[in-house]
């Protein structure tokens, strides 16, 4: 598995090609951005950027609302086709989008509403040949007093069978796994083709109706089972990008060249393990 930057871990924004530079200096073989800085670049620039840090865009945000409503969600579908095809331009075939879990209003409908778009996009995308990844989100916080529309991989999973994309899979975080109950089984369970992204991070140690979706901690530093969450994913072959998505204000207040590296060797310490 290869680490990849991800910049929510740093306390100030940087370049594009800062990101790279910083990514390079540490060892992150990727960066989870960079899609903007392709369509501005075009593709051959792009990818000289990338070749001279030797750092790769590790996936690409889903261009589209589709959690808003109809005409907001056509409009911004037909943008998807250029940022598709200019992301398989440069190598990146991974695009994601995260899920809300749950709805003040009717959830089944909103549940219709929503795979019927993500086919949508599926389709779009599958066109250059990407993979679209779905992610759950877990945390009790973000679904309690409301309606459950998913909330979990298992329930996903049948969500996108029945929409028969096969280019649909999953952004499988850590943090939102273990705050959804999932075991080691049920991952050592997934194709790994079903496997589009992955997502590292941990819990604090408090009980799961407390954790809170934007306070997680460098991996290692929690209570989440990391070592069979990695273990799992290198049994069933996943070898892709791995990016550290670590909510924190105690990051952000580091220098960015140190956030970075502390949650390098986090992470290091932890793929040593597997």
């Amino acid at each position: 598995m290869k680490l990849s930057l991800h910049s929510v871990i740093l306390g100030r924004p940087l370049s594009f090609e800062e990101l790279l530079a910083l990514a390079q200096k540490l060892g992150y073989e990727g960066v989870d951005a960079g899609l903007d800085a392709a369509m501005q670049l075009g593709a051959e620039d792009f990818l000289a950027l990338c070749e001279r840090y030797g750092v790769n865009m590790s996936s690409w945000g889903m261009g589209v609302e589709w959690r808003q409503d109809e005409d907001t969600f056509q409009e911004q579908l037909s943008a998807v086709g250029p940022q598709a095809k200019r992301a398989a331009e440069v190598g990146c075939t991974r695009t994601c989008t995260w899920i809300p879990p749950a709805v003040d209003g009717d959830a089944d409908e909103t549940r219709k509403t929503w795979m019927r778009r993500w086919g949508e996009i599926a389709k779009v995308v599958g066109e250059y040949g990407h993979r679209f990844g779905l992610e759950w989100v877990g945390p009790y916080h973000t679904r309690a007093g409301k309606n459950v529309v998913v909330c979990r991989m298992d329930d996903l999973l049948n969500m996108e069978d029945e929409i028969g994309e096969p280019n649909l899979g999953l952004l499988v975080d850590s943090y939102h796994w273990f705050n959804a109950q999932h075991t080691v089984a049920e991952l050592e369970a997934l194709p790994a083709e079903k496997v589009v992204h992955v997502h590292i991070n941990d819990a604090p140690d408090r009980p799961l109706e407390e954790q809170q979706d934007m306070e997680r901690l460098t991996p290692g530093e929690g209570i989440i089972d990391l070592v069979g969450f990695l273990s799992a994913l290198k049994k069933i072959g996943y070898q892709d990008y791995m990016g550290v998505e670590i909510f924190s204000e105690d990051l952000k207040k580091l220098p960015v060249e140190e956030a970075a590296s502390h949650v390098k060797k986090a992470c290091d310490a932890l793929l040593a393990q597997v």
